[in-house]
């Protein structure tokens, strides 16, 4: 998706757009996606085209700082679980990157994105496959956002391939809050991949339609658990420029030590903007995001189960500086195959059982003083059917420190809540 350029939100009355020559090759004469002005969609970037373009690169700068406040209030300042803003009452860096495309060579594409942060931790960071053998560690590639190398063909609307780290859109929402209408993730976002580590090869049959194909080494992995690759397809059909449907479906054993294990899982979404007014002073657009997802893991040493979800998510552009999201989501998950377990080196048993359930309702409001700048303020409630949010006295040990050794821990159990509550403020700039 990302090899797409997103057009900037502005009246086709005001853009004069030269014919490219006759000559030039179908996918230069009629860009996939390029008829229309896709930028109202969650998990799309609104902005403008860079101002970074420099030659056949285009440099990017992102920076995105919060404040969280979790009712609960943890000793250890962990808020539990989550993959955005993990931090309770602190001024904190959730993710930074500096990155680079080529897209201006005929030939040749690809882009490295390097990234710090609090989400690093919480997404690349719980990698566990990189405990499979050497030279593959957390340390070597957490950082690395996105690290790709392709080429374009002129064939149809065009074809892409490449290998590498690439970004995952199953779940609908992007890896970048700033691209989606709400700041932190629904529960069915966060519990399946921000990004695949392996092949995807893009083909344009139309100028409204995608097809990818993946050939990658896990479910958000950077290795593998098993000798057998994952994979799966995506596609997407936009017929007009208010509406979008995406479906994709992923298979892969993903359990480590159940060499037997299957799990196959669809992710589908529809998008709709059902509204547009682009010259009005109260009320520009209205859209709908809703998202489907099912699946299934089948175990041979252990239970197996579906799961799914929904996320059911409303946005307002009240203004060009103004807008607002509201999102309900639902997670089900029968053996807790992909529902959240405590961090990576959490001396303490996860106490979860079966099923999972899970809900959620965010509210956001987003100020947009500039094309590059947004302000937003949200506020989040999540619901479990089990104690699983951070309470008062953290997940991490007394006093909120993590403890040596276990006599060090004095007896300490993880407080878990069957609620969440949370307020947050952030300011993220991208260029």
């Amino acid at each position: 998706m990302l090899l797409v350029p997103v057009l900037p939100m502005v009246p086709a009355a005001a853009v004069t757009v030269e014919a490219p020559p006759p000559d030039k090759p179908l996918d230069v004469r009629e860009p996939p996606f390029g008829e229309h002005d896709f930028a109202w969609m969650n998990g799309s970037n609104t902005q403008p085209a860079s101002l970074l373009g420099m030659g056949p690169v285009t440099w990017s700068l992102y920076v995105d700082t919060y404040y969280a406040w979790q009712f609960h209030q943890p000793t250890d300042h962990t808020i539990f679980p989550t993959t955005t803003a993990p931090r309770h009452n602190e001024i904190s860096l959730n993710l930074a990157h500096l990155g680079v495309d080529l897209t201006g060579l005929d030939g040749p594409t690809g882009r490295l994105y390097i990234q710090y942060g609090s989400t690093v931790e919480t997404i690349a960071g719980q990698d566990t496959t990189t405990t499979r053998g050497f030279y593959l560690t957390n340390r070597l590639l957490q950082y690395v956002q996105q690290a790709a190398a392709g080429w374009h063909f002129h064939w149809l609307h065009g074809v892409n391939v490449e290998l590498g780290i690439f970004p995952s859109y199953v779940g609908l929402e992007s890896y970048l809050p700033e691209e989606n209408w709400s700041y932190t993730h629904a529960f069915i976002s966060d519990a399946t991949p921000y990004y695949f580590f392996g092949f995807r090869g893009q083909v344009f049959t139309g100028q409204d339609f995608k097809l990818e194909l993946w050939l990658v080494n896990g479910w958000q992995t950077f290795g593998q658990w098993h000798e057998g690759r994952a994979g799966g397809y995506l596609w997407n059909w936009r017929p007009t420029e208010a509406l979008s449907l995406v479906n994709s479906v992923y298979v892969g054993q993903e359990a480590q030590a159940d060499p037997d294990s299957l799990r196959v899982y669809s992710d589908n979404n529809v998008q709709l903007r059902y509204y547009k007014s682009p010259g009005s002073r109260v009320l520009r657009s209205l859209a709908l995001s809703l998202v489907g997802d099912a699946g299934y893991e089948h175990r041979s040493n252990a239970p197996s189960g579906p799961m799914g979800g929904i996320a059911l998510a409303h946005h307002w552009e009240w203004t060009d500086r103004w807008r607002s999201a509201l999102r309900g989501d639902f997670l089900y998950d029968a053996t807790q195959a992909i529902s959240p377990r405590f961090p990576v080196g959490s001396p303490y048993p996860w106490p979860g059982t079966n099923p999972f359930l899970g809900a959620g309702v965010t509210a956001t409001l987003d100020y947009w003083p500039s094309p590059w700048l947004v302000t937003r303020l949200e506020y989040s409630h999540r619901i479990a059917n089990q104690p699983l949010f951070s309470g008062p006295g953290g997940i991490t040990g007394p006093g909120g420190v993590l403890p040596a050794t276990s006599a060090a821990a004095g007896g300490f159990t993880p407080d878990l809540r069957y609620t969440d509550d949370r307020l947050l403020f952030n300011v993220t700039l991208r260029l």
